[in-house]
């Protein structure tokens, strides 16, 4: 053997056992921010150059073809990837325990915000990215939060924590492709703006009439223009446009985390009960822009979402 072969062969990183072929591993996708949730995967193998430092996964959950079936490879750096805990025995959180909830197939950064009556937990989300803000879980889709830190976990994970058995996951949603829906002329609709971002509010609206390639001229019912000679008209495509949402019954007095619609500034701005005031016809509701506010009961509606077609409303004591 050359000496030149010698030291290429020395100078191949030898991994830990949380880095062979097989191993269960936590990741978080950078296309999801530094706030994103960690999500398991299985490595493959360590990428080429061997010096890269980036090692080939495929995730348990993530970025499942909906043809095939299969979950494609993929390649992350070293400082995305950190060992996938075992499970550990359920505990009793205090109010504001930092811990990670398993929500949507990955674990959230958090806040423990209160015990509940039940015995589960209500959970507040550290991310911005994360909608509803406060969760309700039960103490098996919970766990204390701990970093990966040269090595170790910060803080350690003691023996007495371990479980037996894994903890149970929530199923994968399935994935389903929307179709771009059609509108008739005179059709009632609401209508969302990109400039009011992820968080963006629903505006009443009609269609006036179509414009070809699945779009259309709207017309505004609540937004009057400058002069207040008539209402604002806009041409936007199936993506800001949904039916109204059907009528369904308002409860004579809302209750803490009751998912809501409010309206403000002539729109629909989803958002959560966090306070029922003593003459209960007035709440504080934690919008989804991240402000609190108060409302009156007929400025409220419970909230409905439009989903591959079909309006369904939250499930409760899951999304609250």
């Amino acid at each position: 053997m050359s000496k030149r072969s010698k030291y290429d062969l020395d100078s191949i990183p030898q991994d830990p056992p949380y880095l062979q072929p097989g191993a269960l591993v936590e990741i978080q996708p950078p296309e999801f921010g530094y706030e994103g949730p960690w999500h398991i995967a299985t490595i493959v193998q360590r990428a080429t150059p061997i010096h890269s430092n980036r090692f080939v996964v495929r995730f348990t959950h993530l970025f499942q073809d909906e043809k095939t079936g299969n979950r494609p490879l993929r390649m992350f750096n070293l400082g995305d990837i950190r060992p996938h805990p075992p499970p550990q025995r359920p505990r009793k959180f205090k109010n504001g325990d930092h811990a990670d909830a398993y929500h949507n197939n990955g674990w959230w950064d958090g806040v423990i915000v209160q015990e509940l009556k039940n015995g589960n937990y209500l959970f507040r989300f550290n991310s911005d990215n994360q909608w509803p803000k406060f969760v309700e879980f039960g103490v098996n889709k919970l766990r204390l939060h701990r970093t990966w830190f040269n090595g170790n976990w910060i803080p350690p994970l003691e023996a007495s924590e371990i479980a037996v058995e894994e903890v149970q996951r929530e199923e994968e949603p399935t994935k389903k492709t929307m179709e771009m829906e059609e509108y008739n002329e005179r059709a009632l609709v609401e209508v969302a703006n990109d400039e009011d971002g992820p968080n963006r509010a629903w505006y009443a609206a009609i269609i006036v009439t179509p414009v070809g390639n699945k779009r259309y001229l709207i017309q505004y019912t609540t937004m009057r223009t400058d002069d207040n000679s008539g209402f604002f008209g806009k041409v936007m495509d199936t993506l800001h446009i949904r039916p109204r949402p059907p009528d369904i019954e308002v409860p004579d007095q809302f209750v803490m985390l009751d998912q809501v619609d409010a309206f403000y500034k002539g729109g629909w701005w989803k958002g959560v009960i966090i306070k029922v005031l003593s003459d209960d016809s007035k709440y504080h509701v934690y919008l989804a822009t991240h402000e609190e506010m108060e409302f009156k009961h007929s400025e409220l509606r419970l909230h409905q979402d439009w989903i591959d077609g079909k309006w369904t409303k939250p499930s409760p004591g899951v999304h609250l």
